[in-house]
């Protein structure tokens, strides 16, 4: 499953809280955690200051409180969690699938549980409200109404039984041995 991870896990920035003007850039990575600061100050006598990069190894960064407190300060509670999370080598590896195979996965859900997983995160929000995926599901719409049209045909349903007793047999045949 690690195979499906890209080697940056999550990334994200933003400006610091007010009154600071400071712009903040964290990267996780497969290996570390990366986190840029730029000091952004508008009083004319201060002079040039350049942008610092701090670059831990995920087991640094799990015993440094001081950046855990930064990282708190300015992105949130839950997104320390989250990168944590990630720096212990637990993975949401649903919303990091292809998004194809999340569309044939998601496909067979009834509408009730779309709406649902809908709400759960932006990825899938998106997935859900996207044209391929509805292009998918009235697919296998199609395909249902089809096999049920073509049950009412005579030649069809032996084909089916005869199909079905073919699988009984096989899985006679794999119990005994």
């Amino acid at each position: 499953m690690t195979s499906l991870l890209h080697d940056k896990l999550h990334e994200t920035y933003c400006q610091a809280p007010s009154p600071s003007k400071d712009f903040h850039h964290l990267t996780i990575t497969k290996k570390e955690v990366i986190w840029r600061t730029w000091r952004i100050s508008f009083r004319p006598n201060q002079e040039k200051v350049f942008p610092t990069e701090v670059r831990k190894p995920h087991n640094h960064f799990l015993l440094d409180k001081l950046l855990h407190r930064k990282v708190q300060d300015v992105f949130s509670n839950r997104m320390l969690e989250y990168i944590l999370n990630l720096c212990q080598g637990h993975y949401d590896f649903l919303v990091r699938m292809p998004d194809n195979l999340l569309i044939y996965i998601l496909s067979f859900l009834n509408t009730d549980a779309i709406g649902q997983l809908s709400k759960t995160c932006k990825k899938f929000q998106q997935l859900c409200s996207s044209k391929a995926f509805w292009e998918r599901v009235g697919m296998l719409q199609n395909k249902h109404s089809l096999d049920e049209r073509m049950m009412a045909f005579p030649v069809y349903k032996k084909l089916m039984n005869l199909n079905q007793k073919h699988h009984q047999m096989q899985r006679r045949r794999t119990t005994l041995f």
